[in-house]
């Protein structure tokens, strides 16, 4: 990927990914699952139709899969899809799990495929990870985590950014690259709310100002070659560029063009975040959306409100070019970014 935050070129084709939420179902339940805030029926995919997505995408010129869920460990079929992607011809595979069933056996047996790629959920310390995920399930990661790498498995952290970790942020990525001195890197998601009503997190939403603390942050633990980034939130390189801060990861926008997710109720969409629903799945669907006018609306520049704001060119500049995500979760009285970005200058 490309580095710092000066000009970007287009995101290249080796990024583009095609995503499948093989399943929704899941062993833990956490407090901040989208997946189930938004969707309580849980669904799985069949192999046969998971077949023709990754084979119908392969035509359609996608080299890179990612299957997630839902936790995609309970899936039967992971294995099969393992084979079928890789005898076609996809180059790498990536597979988001919560951690908690990377036991020795599963671990040993992913490695022997040389380019799959893990992200792991570790929400922070045992005290909050266990608080959003249960009791017990932070051990459980942890010893996850330590079977990936004693295998070999390269492997991501995501870890989902509320209030109460920001002060512990330091020495949490601290501590995490010297107990696992080779996990590749550490991506940072803000947290956004599973649901409109009832969401148990709602205080640990980031408010704009937690925003650039979060930003300052990135940029210091990045100067001490700490290997960690913010996922899929561009406010992330235009909030680092205004304040002078260095960022070693350029984060890319959810919406990214030719990017598409499969659900696991068949319902294809933009990403795992944007709720966005181009139809039911059937083979000859991916190439029809990638070709309608309502996902190319989907994924190209906001016409309706980023052009009036002052902050479009640097937002334009720094690969930014729709309202940030975390607008439709944190619900202020204006745009979320542009509250973040005017306290930037604000505050000099």
């Amino acid at each position: 990927m490309n580095k710092g935050n000066e000009d970007k070129s287009p995101i290249p084709v080796s990024e583009k990914l095609l995503s499948i939420e093989v399943t929704s179902h899941c062993n833990i339940d956490c407090l901040h699952c989208f997946v189930r805030g938004e969707n309580a029926e849980q669904s799985s995919l069949s192999f046969a139709v998971v077949k023709d997505i990754i084979s119908e995408g392969y035509d359609t010129g996608y080299r890179r899969l990612h299957l997630t869920g839902g936790e995609p460990l309970l899936w039967n079929n992971l294995l099969k899809t393992l084979d079928c992607a890789f005898t076609l011809g996809y180059i790498s595979i990536l597979i988001n799990t919560n951690g908690t069933l990377l036991l020795e056996d599963i671990c040993i047996t992913l490695a022997d495929y040389n380019s799959v790629l893990i992200s792991v959920s570790l929400d922070g310390s045992e005290k909050f990870h266990n608080r959003i995920r249960g009791n017990g399930s932070h051990e459980r990661t942890m010893r996850g985590i330590e079977n990936a790498l004693n295998a070999g498995i390269d492997t991501i952290i995501f870890t989902t950014v509320y209030k109460s970790l920001l002060p512990e942020l330091p020495i949490f990525a601290k501590t995490l690259f010297e107990k696992f001195p080779t996990i590749k890197h550490i991506s940072l998601i803000p947290l956004m709310k599973a649901m409109d009503n009832g969401f148990a997190l709602s205080d640990e939403l980031l408010a704009p100002e937690d925003f650039i603390r979060l930003i300052q942050g990135v940029s210091l633990l990045n100067i001490f070659g700490l290997r960690i980034d913010v996922l899929n939130e561009p406010l992330a390189n235009v909030a680092a560029k205004l304040l002078e801060s260095p960022m070693n990861q350029w984060s890319y926008p959810v919406n990214w063009e030719e990017s598409i997710i499969v659900m696991g109720d068949r319902t294809i969409g933009p990403s795992h975040f944007n709720k966005t629903n181009f139809g039911q799945y059937k083979l000859g669907m991916i190439q029809k959306v990638l070709a309608s006018d309502e996902y190319k609306k989907a994924v190209s520049p906001d016409e309706k409100t980023c052009p009036s704001c002052k902050y479009n060119p640097v937002c334009i500049k720094n690969g930014m070019n729709r309202p940030s995500e975390l607008n439709r979760y944190f619900c202020p009285k204006e745009l979320y970014c542009k509250s973040v970005l005017d306290r930037i200058i604000q505050n000099g």
